[in-house]
Order: structure tokens, then sequence, then C-alpha cells
């Protein structure tokens, strides 16, 4: 057991009551809506986990591979709290961790996290990458799409459930309750792209390629790439259900100023982003179509790759036909809802790849790298490195029907979770024995998130409500609905109505008053913040917990940074702009640019290192009023800062070794080397790395 020393059992076990699971209705916004206890016992999860481990085992003996050993408390608190929620732990929680003597202390620590509202930020990041989401596309607003995926993660919506919503989704973009068309608007206007992209996540079948010729690489041709495609058929993306009224403007838009009449265009074109259209199933082939197993421009059905053929309903008699976006003028067959056909069968538990290809996924999102490489590459000659426990895991899926939290639960009250990472890298797109975990890279968004912890006592109470950001967008779409054609050249006038900029000011002028408050809240302290200061410098931890305690009751928090709302900018990777500006902290260390699916990067550049140590680390951390600057401040001598810097940073206690060169360096050169050594740890591979 890693000793804690000068850490009171008091403190202990007020930290560890803190971390205890909250239940249903606390006040987090995005904390998820049940406990997972409440959903399946333990002792089922540990019985699946040990099967897991059973099957991986097996294979590694025919292989005549050992397990990796398990590894001590410090490695494993910190691998769970940056693989389930996101983020290093904080000192006071990592001490509570290491301190506690509870032989279930590793499989309770696992459930409190996925109780956690950081849960939902650290899998809103990754769907995020998966789907493309982005705050801003044109006109479109990305941000009512984001809030759906947030709140389908609080809610442990079924991932059948999620992806049939994906593709059957319908009406207009902007308004509350259907951010779901945000999926297929991703690709507005581009059909093909969309049944490639859709093809690519939840099946793992590249189909892209051919889309112009028969795939080169593998046994799909190019007809079945638009019997595929068919199921969007007479996909619409525009919603016209609430734009009747602003039909024949040009009148009116002919007397107003250029400036006036954009903003006018721009709002009607706003109310009008959506998608119309079940679908037809009908598609037709490229006019240079060149197999004989079609003609050029021949209409063709739709019609799945594999597995099961779908039945799609007869046009209906009454239905009307439709002009499609592209095609204008030109009448399209009725609709048949052949999205929901294509939702039914990919959703289907019989369908041969759907539950294997999202369990594969979770796996590689625990472990490094899935049991099947690529993942979104499936071939006929791809086969699952461990075959057996692909079956075992693709069984599991099912039978929770498809909750992801409850089958992240099993993964990481495995054995495998708690074993050292393997000791040889896989190459790039291979699947690896899995002796223990991948080594990777923290991705970006873990970085910043663990980097916010440095600054504050708890980032997750500062995580905002799941429609923060939609909730201008939703304003506005209402606004626009009951507004007459007058009321929009009014509005169009009036700096172009937007809703958005103007939450944006009240959000801001809430934000200055914020300050304000703590600002005069510190000025009424000034006498205690000097006896701090004092009590500090004289070694008298007992009158600086005194003062500490006065502090917190005035409401000056020492490492609070700012009052909820304050601050906008030090939230939450899930919660700020998707994806962040270029030049952000998250850009820097690969955040994906969205363009493309899990298109984020883990490479290392000078930038990296230049933005750390002349930016966040020294202007927010070092010099700010951070928590580990607080924590530093209080300790009783030099020893304590060493293991604060170490314990914070890396969760573990220094070596004898370093505790000795660092303590000759401060008693050498004056506690102001503690920023040295906060800086080397934050640098080094075992910070920036998920061991």
């Amino acid at each position: 057991m890693t000793r804690i020393s000068l850490t009171s059992a008091a403190s202990i076990a007020l930290a560890l009551a803190a971390a205890l699971p909250a239940q249903t209705g606390t006040s987090n916004p995005q904390r998820p809506v049940k406990v997972v206890e409440s959903v399946r016992p333990r002792q089922e999860v540990l019985r699946d986990a040990a099967r897991i481990d059973q099957l991986l085992e097996r294979e590694l003996k025919r292989h005549q591979l050992e397990p990796q050993p398990i590894v001590d408390d410090a490695t494993f608190v910190r691998r769970a709290y940056l693989d389930i929620v996101g983020r290093i732990p904080t000192l006071q929680e990592t001490e509570a961790f290491l301190g506690s003597q509870d032989p279930e202390k590793r499989a309770a620590l696992s459930d409190t996290l996925l109780n956690s509202p950081g849960r939902t930020s650290h899998l809103a990041n990754w769907w995020f990458d998966l789907l493309r989401v982005k705050s801003r596309q044109r006109i479109l607003s990305g941000e009512p799409f984001a809030h759906y995926v947030r709140e389908s993660i609080q809610s442990d919506k079924p991932y059948d459930q999620f992806v049939r919503e994906l593709l059957v989704a319908e009406g207009p973009a902007h308004a509350e309750d259907n951010g779901a068309t945000g999926y297929l608007m991703r690709d507005t206007g581009m059909p093909h792209d969309s049944m490639a992209n859709t093809l690519r996540l939840f099946l793992g079948s590249r189909l892209e390629c051919a889309q112009c010729h028969n795939h080169p690489f593998d046994h799909w041709t190019q007809k079945q790439f638009f019997e595929m495609a068919a199921f969007f058929g007479g996909l619409n993306y525009r919603d016209n259900t609430v734009l009747g009224k602003f039909r024949g403007m040009r009148q009116e838009l002919a007397n107003v100023d250029q400036r006036t009449r954009a903003r006018a265009l721009r709002l009607v074109r706003s109310m009008s982003q959506g998608l119309q259209g079940s679908g037809n199933g009908v598609e037709k082939l490229p006019k240079d179509y060149q197999y004989d197993d079609a003609r050029p421009n021949e209409a063709i059905q739709a019609s799945t790759i594999f597995g099961a053929k779908v039945r799609l309903k007869k046009p209906r008699g009454n239905s009307r036909a439709r002009n499609r976006g592209r095609g204008r003028g030109r009448q399209e067959a009725p609709e048949i809802d052949s999205r929901e056909a294509l939702a039914e069968w990919m959703t289907d538990r019989k369908n041969p790849l759907f539950a294997r290809v999202i369990a594969n996924r979770m796996w590689a999102r625990t472990f490094g790298r899935g049991l099947v490489e690529p993942l979104d590459d499936w071939k006929k000659d791809n086969k699952p490195v461990h075959p057996r426990l692909m079956d075992e895991l693709e069984k599991l899926m099912v039978e929770l029907d498809f909750d992801l939290r409850q089958f992240e639960r099993v993964l990481v009250h495995t054995q495998l979770f708690q074993r050292a990472v393997a000791e040889q890298d896989p190459q790039p797109g291979e699947a690896p024995m899995f002796t223990g975990p991948v080594l990777r890279r923290m991705s970006a968004e873990q970085i910043w998130d663990s980097m916010l912890t440095l600054v504050f006592d708890d980032i997750d109470d500062r995580l905002r409500p799941m429609d923060d950001r939609a909730r201008p967008v939703y304003a506005q779409f209402e606004q626009l609905k009951n507004a007459d054609k007058d009321e929009v050249l009014a509005l169009a006038r009036n700096n172009g109505g937007n809703m958005m900029a103007q939450m944006a000011r009240e959000r801001a002028r809430e934000t200055r008053a914020a300050r304000q408050r703590d600002a005069q809240k510190r000025r009424e302290a000034q006498p205690l913040l000097r006896e701090l200061a004092k009590a500090r410098r004289s070694g008298d931890m007992q009158k600086v917990a005194e003062i500490a305690d006065k502090l917190e009751r005035m409401g000056v928090g020492l490492g609070k940074r700012a009052s909820r709302g304050g601050e906008g900018d030090l939230l939450r990777a899930s919660d700020l702009p998707q994806p962040e500006r270029l030049g952000h902290v998250l850009r820097q260390f690969g955040q994906a640019d969205r363009e493309t699916i899990d298109s984020s990067t883990d490479v290392a550049t000078v930038p990296q290192v230049l933005t750390l140590m002349n930016g966040f680390l020294d202007q927010r951390v070092l010099n700010g009023a951070s928590a580990l600057k607080r924590d530093l401040g209080t300790a009783e001598d030099g020893a304590r800062r060493v293991e604060i810097a170490f314990l914070t940073m890396l969760n573990r206690m220094p070596t004898d070794d370093e505790r000795l060169q660092w303590r000759k360096l401060i008693a050498l050169n004056g506690p102001r080397v503690v920023e040295d050594l906060v800086w080397v740890l934050c640098n080094s591979n075992e910070f920036r790395f998920v061991r």
C-alpha cells in the first residue's frame, strides 16, 4: 500500500464521502439519470467481467503468452479517472483512494465514476468526434445535435434506439427536441456521403470506394452502393412546414436596403433548415455506369448489401410525389418509409455486424485498440484477434439491450482493465493480443480537462445544462416560427434578430456581474487574506485551516477562480464550441476538425510544449488563483510541496530519489523551484500518457 504522509484519516474519510455515488435528482445537470447499481447488481457485472477474463487468458495461453501483472493503486486510480470521466483525479481524490483500506475500492470507484456527470462529458467528446458534430455549419447550427447527443448519453438511451432516431429524424433542425436531424444534416445535399458514413460508423463497412466503380479491395460493387443509397432516395434537406407564410417576400424585400435584405433571407433560410421525406427507396445509377448488371441512369430499388433482405412498403395511393431538392422540377417516386426500413434492418439484433461493431468500438475506447482493426473496415479476411471473445462481447451487448454504460461497466471491472500496459506497441491498424491495455497518449480533450483539474477543485461542478448552448437556437426558431413577414423584416433591421448574439451579451453581463461580486468579496476579505499569508509563512497549519474555513463561509473559495458562469473559456471540452478555434490548447493537441469521422490525432509537436510552457500552465495554474497553487501555498514544508506536485500531476508519491533531488533544489534555490517541478511533470510522458 502506498504511504500517504501528512494526511489525516479524517481528511481521507471526508474525501471518500464526497466521492460517494450521487443519487438521482441531484443538481448537476449532466449526471446520469440512474445509478448503475439500480439497473444491474454488481455481482452480475463481476460475473460477466470474469467470463471475459477467462476467455482472454485462454486465448493468451494458446498463443503462449502471459498476461501483464496487476497495477498498483496509483496507476489504477489515474487510469480509471482518465478512461471513465476523461481527466486525472484531483489531489483530494487521489489521496482518498490511496489511503482507503477497502478491499473493494477499485470496483466501488469504477461505479462511482460511471455515475458521475464527468462520464456524460467524456463520452460526449467521443461521440462528437465520431458523428462530426460542429457548432456551426453555415446557416445550420450544430448545437441542437450536440444537445441531443449529450441528453442521449445522460439518459442511457439504448444504442439501437439512438441509431434509429438518427436515421429516421424529420422536421425542422432548429426546433427543440429535434436535434437528431443534425446527423443527416451534417451531409446536407449529399445523401451518398450520408450513406457511406452511416455504413462506416454503425456497420464497420467502407463502401465509399464503390461509389464510382466496383470496390478495388473488397467484394462490394458499384450497383450495391447505389442500392444502399436508395434508402435515402427522395430525402429533402429542407423543411417547409413553417415557411408557407414567408413565400412571396420579394415585394417586401425590394424596398429595403441590401444589408436588411441579406439578414431577412438568412432568417428565412434558418427556418428552412431540416429534413423532409421518409424515403422513396429509389436511386438512379450514374449516366456513365459501365457494368453489365444494369443500365446507365437506370432507377434501382433499395436493397441491403448483406444479411436479411428488407421488405419495403408498397407506395401509398394517396402519397404525393415530391420534388427533390437537387432535381427541381423532376417528379420523384412516392414515399415508402425506406429510411425507417433501413433503420430497422441495421439495428436488428440479427444483423451480423451492428452489435459487433459497437462492442469492438467500446473495447477499443477502453483498452486502446479493437479486437478487429481498423475499427471501421470489417472485411471478410479481417478476423478478430480473439474470435471467441468477440462473440462473447457481441452476446453481452445484445443481452444488455445495447446499454453502453452497463457494457462499459463490465469492461472496467475486468482484470484486464487492472493490468499493466502491454510491453510492446502494436503496429498501426493491427489488433494486439491484449496481455494488457495499450499504452496511448491522452486525447486532446483528456489533456484539456486534466489541466482544468489543476485549476478547479471540481470541474464537473462547472458543467452547464445540456441545452445551454442550444437554447438560443431554440429561442430564435420559436421567435421566427410565430413571426409574420413584417416581423421578420423588423427583426432583420434589428441586427438580424440574432437571438444567439443577444443571449451571448446577456451571458457576458452575468459573467461581469459574477466577477464584480467575487472582487467585492475579496476586498472584504483582505484582512483575513493577510492573516492567511502570515500563518502560511509561520507554518501554523491549524491557523491556516481556520482562516481558510472562514473565507469559504464568506464565499471566497481558495482555488475557485470564479463563480459558476464566470470564466466561460475554462469549461470542460464537451461544453466548449465544437470544435474549438485553431490555436486553442485542444486543437494544438489534436482535437478533430470534424470534417471526417474520428479524425483526432495524438501526434507530438513542438507547439504543444510551448502552449503549456508559455500559456495555460503559466497563466492559469502557476500564476493564477488555482487549486494547485493554493495546495502548494498551504503546504507546511518543502517535502510536502514535492508530494503535492507528484500526487496532483502524476497521482503517485515521489520515489525516494525524486523526493531527495527536489528537496535539495528547493533548499538551494527557494520554494519557487516547485513551479519548475510542476512544469517538468506536466511536460513528461508520464503525465501525457494513459498508463
